[in-house]
This record gives structure tokens, sequence and C-alpha cells, in this order.
């Protein structure tokens, strides 16, 4: 099994939940690479090209932004935040919002 980084983990258990029928690729996932402009962008390895990519599953982040989950036939492809404010959100804000927890205070 994979350990996604805690991030990560966090935002896709919120996303799907118990019983989604993509959390079954969880334990197998791997994060190939996170985006270089310091959101956090996750693409997961196995991908092809994204072209054929879909939304599965989203959720809004306030009116700070949204975060996305990609699938590419069937298989978990990246995960995506989109941020309207600055500092940009990353993927550890977005698991904090998610789950109802406070602020990071650092």
């Amino acid at each position: 099994m994979t350990q996604l980084p805690d991030d990560i983990a966090r935002t896709l258990d919120v996303l799907l939940p118990e019983g989604h029928p993509l959390r079954a690729q969880l334990p197998h996932l791997r994060v190939e690479s996170r985006c270089r402009c310091g959101c956090s962008t996750a693409l997961f390895a196995g991908v092809a090209d994204g072209a054929r990519s879909e939304v599965v599953a989203e959720a809004a982040i306030g009116s700070d932004g949204e975060v996305l989950l990609f699938a590419e036939e069937g298989r978990l492809s990246w995960l995506e935040v989109c941020s309207w404010t600055d500092p940009k959100l990353t993927l550890a804000d977005v698991a904090r919002f998610l789950r109802g927890e406070p602020d990071d205070p650092s």
C-alpha cells in the first residue's frame, strides 16, 4: 500500500466518502508530481495525458476557491486546487476547510 501525503489523503477522504466506488483506488494511488506554483495540485502516477479526464468530485472552499478531483477512464488522475484569492490556497488549506478544522495559525 502506498502512503499518500497527508494533505492529499485528508482531502481525498472527504471528496470520496465511504462507499464511493473510486475510493478503492486510494490504497494504490501514488503522486507523480505537484504543481510548482505552491498550490500543491497533484498529478497521480499512471495517467496518460489527461486529455480525456473528467471531474469526478469537487468542493467549494468558501469564497476562496475550489478543489477538483479528476479521473481518466475510471482511474484517478489528478487533484487540482483552484484559488481565487491571494495567497493561493493549498491542499492543506483545503483539507482543513473540508473537515471543518480551524485555520493553521502558522
